[in-house]
């Protein structure tokens, strides 16, 4: 099945190609690898690198992996607390932001170490947003 779909906001057309029957399924498997592959590519490449740990053992890899599940989490929490405390404009542009959270979250990381000032090392759900 190929799908082409052209938004009022677009230039050009979105193609997808899918061996789902649904058009429904086809649109939200999209719209999940699309957090998938950002995920990936910050676990690898615009991350942590973990594609050039050289690990073998499966033992070893998947406790690097649990360490980099749980950066990962307090990573994005940075990058949230850089949205909502106005950290933008110190850490990126300040007329759009195309950065994913996890970007966000490496940045003010990296300002808050580079300029000797504290890190954020715990958070916590607020009450309301825990399901």
């Amino acid at each position: 099945m190929v799908i082409a779909g052209w938004g009022a906001r677009y230039q050009e057309p979105l193609y997808l190609v899918s061996n789902l029957a649904s058009l429904q399924r086809a649109g939200d498997g999209s719209r999940k690898r699309r957090h998938l592959e950002t995920f990936f590519s910050d676990q690898k490449s615009r991350g942590f690198q973990l594609d050039r740990s050289h690990l073998s053992d499966p033992e070893r890899v998947h406790r690097l992996m649990f360490a980099a599940g749980l950066a990962y989490v307090w990573v994005i929490y940075l990058g949230t607390l850089a949205q909502e405390d106005d950290w933008l404009p110190v850490i990126h542009r300040s007329n759009r932001c195309d950065l994913s959270l996890f970007q966000l979250g490496l940045r003010r990381l990296d300002d808050r170490l580079n300029h000797d000032r504290p890190i954020p090392r715990s958070f916590a759900l607020e009450p309301e947003t825990v399901r």
